[in-house]
């Protein structure tokens, strides 16, 4: 199975299984060096960390991507809980997106109650092609989202029966649109409790929902 997104370097995770596959995203500069241990990395700069970046982080972000091999741009985007502000939020992620765009690369991306300022701002790159990570916007966003050609990442919040919104939106939406993520959860091989769930919320084989995610993560992410 393959984890669309887990952030392997982190310090508090556990070990995960030699025959698992992961996108590991970066946050920031802290953690540009760390996730090229992996075979499949993202470069970005995180919406949590935008204060601490400046235009010469931007710069060299670019640089690396030029010079390395990542498999998308990310973890980037909005998050408006967080007490960031917003025109530097938005410098940022627009700078990546047209990275994203320039270098012909998938964009990873946090949007927490920002998903409206994300859908407006991809509608301005229409060839980017992406996935918005731990999924938290309405049905309607949803449908927007994958109308436009992105896919929905879930991860281990929709074991939570408590998560009915979100749980609903993972029943209605499309198998060909969903990945599977395990985020910064400690332990990334639970990522088959995420699958195993998916499963029971659609009804269908287990199987089908590991076999369809692993291809639409290996078509986003261009894997070998």
């Amino acid at each position: 199975m393959i984890n669309s997104h887990a952030h392997l370097d982190f310090d508090n995770m556990n070990s995960v299984a030699e025959n698992a596959v992961a996108i590991v995203p970066s946050i920031g500069q802290q953690n540009w060096i760390d996730v090229q241990m992996y075979p499949y990395f993202a470069f970005g700069i995180h919406p949590w960390m935008v204060e601490s970046h400046s235009q010469q982080e931007l710069d060299h972000l670019e640089y690396l991507i030029k010079c390395n091999n990542p498999v998308a741009i990310g973890e980037c985007g909005l998050d408006y809980i967080k007490d960031i502000d917003k025109e530097t939020q938005l410098h940022f992620f627009n700078s990546q997106l047209i990275m994203a765009e320039k270098y012909d690369l998938p964009i990873i991306i946090h949007a927490v109650k920002a998903t409206e300022d994300v859908i407006f701002l991809l509608k301005k790159y229409s060839k980017l092609r992406g996935e918005i990570h731990g999924f938290s916007g309405s049905e309607s966003q949803a449908k927007q989202l994958t109308s436009m050609g992105f896919y929905l990442g879930f991860g281990m919040q929709i074991l939570n029966q408590k998560s009915t919104k979100i749980r609903q939106i993972v029943k209605n939406c499309p198998l060909e649109f969903i990945l599977i993520e395990t985020d910064d959860h400690h332990n990334p091989n639970d990522l088959q409790l995420v699958a195993e769930e998916i499963a029971k919320l659609k009804k269908i084989p287990i199987d089908t929902v590991t076999t369809q995610c692993d291809n639409n993560a290996i078509l986003l992410f261009n894997l070998k």
